[in-house]
């Protein structure tokens, strides 16, 4: 009876410790028992971020160019100021065309350059025209009859206007503040009203206008208004101004913002002018 006792306890013991044996022994006690048929696993790798392509300090420096050859075309009038225009744009394309070909800016790059060759074209096309008109102004035969070499060119031209200068007729529509408003035709086919303003250096657009006419801007400068100092505007340019049959051709001009309801004729329009203004008429006499 003892021997049969003592047998089943030891075949008990021998079952408890297999099971025991049996059992799996976690890695990590603290951690909760995975569920059946789970699998384990491994962290999504994050995603690559592709580098931003930095934009090219000869970029750079070709819109600097591009925006001072701008500037200076808002108040050019010489054979030499348009010259030092045309240099400047010169600088910008070359700027632009020392960026490799791999440049992932490329399609930037070939857009600027062709505004900034149509703004040499300009450039070169008004220095042209300065040169031109002062050599038509000055009499050829005037040294060779003993005249002075000291020709004062200014006289030569002033003289040359009296004798010959033509003379274009705009009608007065009406008057703001004083200031005569005339029609003012833009690229051959559609007239707005603007404002002679004899005092500013440059054109100035209104917003719908730059609308209407569908132009491309090229730049940026600052201009003076009569409220405000240094107002950065669009620059961008038009295939011609006229006004009562006195046509000027390829003119930058300027874009103001919505404060401005009405457009600014400007001496970049005059420079080949003289202006009177009368009762119910301006005048533009060819010089």
């Amino acid at each position: 009876m003892l021997l049969m006792l003592s047998s089943a306890m030891l075949l008990s013991g021998t079952a408890c410790s297999r099971e025991r044996v049996s059992q799996p022994i976690a890695s990590n006690p603290a951690a909760p028992p995975s569920s059946p048929g789970a699998t384990s696993a491994s962290p999504a790798p994050s995603p690559a971020v592709a580098p931003v392509p930095v934009l090219p300090d000869s970029y750079k420096s070709a819109l600097q160019k591009a925006e001072s050859a701008s500037n200076l075309g808002q108040s050019a009038l010489s054979e030499d100021d348009w010259n030092l225009v045309a240099s400047r744009w010169q600088q910008a394309i070359a700027l632009l065309k020392s960026i490799p070909a791999s440049s992932p800016y490329q399609a930037r790059v070939k857009a600027k350059l062709t505004e900034y060759e149509k703004g040499l074209a300009i450039a070169q096309k008004r220095a042209g025209r300065a040169k031109a008109d002062i050599e038509q102004a000055i009499d050829p035969g005037a040294l060779a009859k003993g005249g002075s070499e000291s020709l004062n060119v200014s006289s030569a031209i002033a003289s040359n206007s009296a004798a010959s200068g033509t003379v274009y007729r705009a009608p007065i529509k009406r008057r703001a503040g004083g200031t005569p408003v005339i029609d003012v035709t833009f690229n051959g086919n559609q007239t707005f009203e603007m404002i002679v303003d004899t005092g500013a250096s440059g054109t100035v657009i209104t917003e719908e206008m730059a609308q209407a006419l569908g132009v491309r801007i090229i730049g940026k400068t600052k201009v003076n208004t009569a409220s405000q100092t240094g107002v950065e505007v669009p620059l961008a340019y038009v295939e011609s101004i006229a006004v009562g049959g006195a046509v000027v051709k390829e003119v930058i001009v300027a874009i103001a913002n919505s404060a401005l309801d009405i457009g600014l004729l400007g001496h970049d329009f005059f420079s080949n002018y003289d202006v009177t203004v009368k009762q119910d008429v301006v005048e533009f006499r060819k010089r």
